[in-house]
């Protein structure tokens, strides 16, 4: 399959899914309720209601503007990560919302009311897991943008160390910010949860908050002879860099919601650091590690000695 083809994937997904959603509720038509039930409460019973018609052209509306958003990082992002996070995000929304409605609609095949149907939460959790990984697969199938970040210019400071030392490790932590909205969003769900008696936003707040304090833990950053290499406690997400594939080490200011829109493993959408992944878990100077293909960041103290440590080695 060529370059092109390859490209062309996650937009085909999308349509595909349009094509055979709205197909299969036009053939259902004789055989449900009018108008159908399209909204659920938190228990599972129907509280919307709409004609089959507007099914169908939400249905359609969500594979075009899906397909566009996939079209979009596949053939006019210029960064590798932006083009795939694109793509996974227009495929993978456009088959969860079209698969959920396809699905519940056609659960009320032979009710004479809608008002009988239901919409159990596992149903939007298989059809979440099933979109996540056409998602991740569709976002994975797009070719990589041929990029030399080695060659342009540096964005930061880029000192060289002469102390002949050749291995440096620190620590990142998450700065008040990053807590507060961490705590913030679990103590949402919780509330949700609470009010509206719902086991299954308790269980995501546990997960979200079990996720964050991993993601935003302790962060161990180390520079040595091997490359450059940082993980949290969890083991992953994780970045390893080999010596041989850094081209310099950099040291710059970020501001963690300017630059890429919060804190955890980012990756910045806009500006000079574009497609540039990383542990941002407060605002700062981060070591920023330049490779042919991608660049690799952690704010992080110590950043430029760091840096000075990693480039006297690639030197060398």
């Amino acid at each position: 399959m060529g370059e092109t083809a390859k490209r062309t994937v996650g937009p085909l997904i999308a349509v595909v899914a349009g094509v055979v959603g709205c197909v299969l509720l036009a053939v259902w038509s004789g055989k449900l309720p009018d108008p159908v039930a399209s909204h659920f409460g938190m228990d599972g019973g129907a509280d919307g209601f709409s004609s089959l018609t507007n099914v169908i052209l939400i249905a359609a509306i969500t594979a075009v503007v899906g397909a566009l958003i996939a079209a979009y990082g596949a053939f006019i992002a210029q960064d590798t990560t932006t083009s795939r996070i694109l793509v996974g995000i227009g495929t993978g929304t456009a088959v969860f919302i079209i698969a959920t409605e396809v699905w519940i609609t056609a659960r009320q095949r032979g009710l004479a009311d809608a008002a009988e149907a239901t919409a159990p939460n596992w149903v939007m959790v298989v059809c979440g897991l099933i979109s996540l990984l056409i998602g991740i697969g569709a976002g994975l199938s797009t070719p990589a943008r041929a990029n030399d970040y080695g060659r342009t210019k540096a964005l930061g400071e880029v000192p060289v160390a002469h102390d002949g030392r050749r291995e440096w490790q620190g620590t990142a932590s998450a700065g008040v910010t990053g807590l507060v909205a961490m705590g913030a969003s679990v103590a949402v769900l919780i509330g949700l949860g609470v009010v509206m008696t719902s086991w299954f936003l308790l269980g995501l707040a546990v997960l979200v908050a079990i996720v964050s304090l991993g993601l935003m833990g302790s962060i161990k950053v180390t520079v040595s002879s091997d490359g450059f290499h940082a993980h949290n406690s969890l083991g992953w997400p994780k970045i390893d860099m080999a010596l041989a594939d850094i081209r310099r080490a950099e040291v710059v200011n970020v501001n963690g919601f300017r630059d890429f829109g919060g804190w955890g493993y980012r990756v910045a959408g806009r500006g000079e650091l574009r497609g540039v992944k990383g542990f941002v878990l407060r605002s700062g100077e981060a070591l920023l590690v330049v490779g042919d293909d991608r660049r690799e960041l952690v704010v992080v103290d110590g950043a430029v000695e760091a840096a000075g440590i990693l480039n006297a080695l690639v030197s060398h």
